[in-house]
């Protein structure tokens, strides 16, 4: 169990065997030097006596001597201390590295829907509070571990070569520890499952806060947010609190335990010493010894508690690691690729989401050829983004293919893939970072001059130059401090930096007003006569140009073909596009007015 919940860090544990190796001699020999002090104390105290005939001098004498021994042995002992520190510690904080690079990585290779079913404040709490136990485990864990078996076996070796009936006495007490550290332990395992379980609601309910504070103080519920937030911070109280009693139960008892062998050891070892079967320094050594065993009855508590606390992290950290994606690089993609074209075909594709009766796909068939314009549109849920989805494989159809340059997506390498496309959606996502950071997402080794014909393009560039710090202007969260036609328009350029074969844009004008849109229509001309593009939109004059428009509605075309064609029916498009006209035509009057 222990060694399967670790496998995640074998790999690293293996990768920095050595250092391990040399940290845990180091700590045995640091040990072995401690031990040497109550052995040299004996020894003194029992050559005292004998050399009292000799003069206070040469009595003297060999006090310094035995001195000298112990400070020796002490000046070694912290040496060697060092030495282990520098290597098992480091160590732990390797392998933290790397498992939280692993983490991350891992994240990064989930698809969407896996965050629809997971909480953030819960993904974030594993990567942090979790990956810190396990270091915890693997870091002072272990050498508690090395440690507690080293002073155990030799003190206890030590002290049966002295007074193996005597030591027998003082180890009466010693299996209630077992019995402690059973029942601790398994209190400690339920109890900080659930303590981290309640940290990750708080991280989560925190940063659904932080996310959605504009919403929270539009309805003025900041009152009701601070009453949830005050009772789940009670309810991780409770657990901690319940985490330091049963700690409190451990601790006195293992004193107890420690003091009871101790008054055996004094009682015993005191009528031995008054019969003479027993020498003043063994005695000594024997208590320097026992209390020397202290630390280990001490540490095999912190051992239980780092133990269980690891093992329950590592498993919330592995519950996330053995996720499979459900979309990656079918067995037949080659990694040898030639670039895209980019014509695109639907062959009778259809689509259902998880736990979903109802298709949001049916059937749907369509040709894109390379350098070709299509533009969707639709009413609000009919399928339209789910569309544009299919062809990064951000879902995988459900039944029939999508082609690209006559190869289903599943054979193209993911990567090779995403690279390929530029997708801009209607909510683009901006980092919090520069403005020119963000845009070089695209592209990062784009000069000063290609970013700004990019932004010259979608007709942000006169924006940027408004603000103070221009394109090192730094955004606030998701791209807060613009508004959402500035994002969108960043979100272009930023696609457009890639060179992408095929151009997705998922209703990307609908937060730009109708003179910016044709603008940007018209940037983009020239651009999309090298690339396959496909336009989701609910503004007519955002796709009257395309080569072909389809119709969706209920997860089914319903009427393709030019917009001269369609605009003489009696369908959604012509009775869209005569709604949007007669606005138009209003507000255009208006303005003259």
């Amino acid at each position: 169990m222990f060694l399967k919940s670790l496998k995640p860090i074998h790999k690293y544990l293996n990768q920095y065997k050595y250092r391990i190796l040399a940290g845990a001699l180091a700590l045995i020999v640091t040990d072995a030097f401690g031990l040497a002090i109550p052995w040299i104390i004996k020894d003194a105290i029992d050559a005292i006596p004998a050399y009292k005939t000799a003069g206070s001098e040469k009595t003297l004498a060999v006090v310094l001597n035995y001195s000298l021994l112990i400070i020796g042995a002490a000046v070694f002992q912290g040496v060697f201390r060092y030495f282990w520190r520098v290597n098992l510690f480091a160590v732990a904080r390797r392998i933290e590295y790397h498992l939280r690079n692993d983490y991350f990585s891992h994240l990064l290779k989930l698809e969407p829907g896996f965050y629809f079913k997971n909480q953030t404040g819960d993904i974030i709490s594993r990567g942090t509070n979790d990956l810190n136990a396990v270091r915890d485990l693997v870091g002072p864990g272990a050498l508690i571990f090395v440690d507690t078996i080293t002073l155990i076996s030799i003190s206890l070796s030590l002290m049966l070569y002295i007074d193996w009936k005597l030591t027998l006495y003082c180890l009466i007490p010693m299996p209630l520890l077992t019995v402690v550290i059973y029942f601790v332990g398994d209190m400690i395992e339920r109890t900080y499952e659930r303590m981290q379980q309640k940290l990750s609601e708080l991280t989560t309910r925190v940063q659904e806060n932080i996310t959605g504070i504009r919403t929270i103080q539009a309805f003025r519920q900041e009152d009701n947010e601070i009453r949830r937030f005050s009772k789940m911070a009670r309810d991780y109280v409770k657990y901690n609190v319940l985490m330091a009693k049963v700690n409190g139960v451990e601790e006195p008892i293992i004193f107890f335990i420690s003091g009871t062998s101790m008054n055996v050891l004094l009682y015993f070892g005191g009528l031995g010493v008054m019969k003479g079967t027993n020498s003043l320094g063994e005695l000594v050594a024997l208590s320097g010894y026992l209390m020397l065993l202290a630390w280990p009855l001490f540490g095999l508590g912190w051992l239980v508690n780092m133990y269980k606390r690891g093992i329950a992290s590592m498993g919330r950290i592995n519950e996330i690691l053995e996720v499979q994606p459900e979309i990656r690089d079918g067995e037949n993609a080659s990694p040898d690729q030639r670039p895209l074209k980019g014509d695109i075909e639907f062959r009778n594709v259809s689509f259902t989401f998880a736990k979903k009766n109802i298709p949001a796909l049916s059937d749907i068939s369509f040709k894109v050829g390379a350098g070709k314009t299509l533009a969707i549109t639709g009413p609000l849920g009919s399928g339209k983004s789910t569309i544009c989805n299919l062809i990064p494989r951000f879902l995988d159809a459900t039944a029939g293919e999508v082609l690209i340059d006559g190869v289903n997506v599943r054979d193209l390498p993911l990567a090779f893939l995403r690279r390929s496309i530029g997708y801009i959606r209607q909510e683009p996502f901006l980092f919090s970072d520069t403005i020119v950071e963000n845009l070089k997402f695209g592209d990062a080794s784009a000069s000063d001059k290609t970013i700004r014909d990019f932004c010259d393009i979608s007709r942000i560039s006169d924006d940027i130059d408004d603000f103070p710090a221009k394109y090192e202007t730094l955004l606030g969260e998701r791209g807060i401090t613009v508004s959402g036609g500035q994002k969108q328009r960043l979100a272009i350029s930023r696609a457009l930096l890639k060179k992408p074969n095929i151009l997705i844009f998922d209703d990307t004008l609908s937060a730009v007003d109708n003179r910016t849109e044709e603008a940007i229509m018209a940037g983009l001309e020239n651009f999309m006569k090298n690339s396959t593009t496909i336009i989701v939109s609910h503004r007519i004059s955002s796709i009257m140009n395309a080569d072909e428009i389809i119709v969706v509605d209920g997860g089914s075309i319903v009427e393709r073909g030019s917009h001269q064609s369609l605009i003489v029916g009696d369908g959604i498009y012509a009775r869209t596009y005569q709604k949007q006209k007669l606005k138009f035509e209003l507000e255009s009057m208006q303005d003259e007015i």
